[in-house]
């Protein structure tokens, strides 16, 4: 009976046609203040669709991922999550000014059609005006978004960049949704470069998926490939 429930429960998180359908993502305001308590949630559903899963819905061990808060100087610390109805709540406070990130790397134990899951999420916080990229990502992030300015303004464009592998990831396919539902289907260029507009103020979604060719054994299990799953929720102003 388990195993049914897990191919259901399984199927339902990607279509038909291979591309991710559910995800991981991080919510955050991303500017915030020096001594002032910052409320960060987590979520697992389809942005999109703006099905946002009760926890008691995640499979395999999803819930025991870990939330990792990047300081400006680098230094990092595991933030406690608390579970809520639809989503894992923490919160942090900053000491000083400058690009804080929050980052989630997780691997999932189970596989699916021989495939391996890894999910990574990001959201960044800056705090004073002096903020700048360039707080740096967790190694163990093989595919990641960086945004090329710390916080989106409205009607201005800004280059940004997927990597995959810490290299460029040239010809991309990313899927941005704005704060008004809108959704763009993007491409990077050669040089793993992307641009975008925000056309409102509100939260904006990025998600990007890859097949990595590749076997191995998980959990005594044998898996041909891994998935590579990376969302960045960011706020425009």
């Amino acid at each position: 009976m388990k195993t049914k429930i897990s191919i259901l429960l399984l199927s339902f998180l990607f279509s038909a046609s291979g591309v991710f359908a559910h995800a991981l993502w991080i919510e955050t305001t991303s500017t915030g203040k020096k001594g002032q308590s910052q409320e960060v949630k987590v979520f697992f559903g389809e942005y999109e669709a703006g099905e946002r899963d009760s926890i008691q819905k995640w499979f395999s061990n999803l819930k025991e991922f870990s939330l990792v808060l990047t300081a400006p100087n680098g230094t990092t610390k595991k933030l406690n999550a608390t579970a809520d109805v639809l989503f894992f709540k923490a919160v942090f406070t900053p000491e000083q000014d400058g690009l804080y990130k929050l980052s989630i790397v997780h691997e999932v134990k189970d596989l699916y059609e021989k495939a391996k899951i890894e999910y990574y999420a990001f959201a960044d916080v800056a705090v004073g005006r002096s903020a700048k990229v360039g707080t740096p990502f967790p190694a163990e992030a093989l595919l990641s978004i960086r945004l090329g300015k710390p916080v989106l303004k409205v009607g201005e464009a800004a280059s940004h960049e997927v990597l995959y592998k810490q290299a460029p990831a040239a010809k991309q396919k990313l899927t941005i949704i704005g704060a008004d539902g809108k959704k763009q289907e993007i491409e990077t260029d050669p040089a793993g470069k992307f641009t975008f507009t925000p056309a409102q103020k509100g939260g904006h979604f990025l998600e990007s998926f890859t097949e990595e060719k590749t076997s191995g054994s998980l959990n005594g299990k044998d898996y041909e490939k891994i998935w590579h799953v990376v969302t960045y929720f960011a706020q425009a102003i």
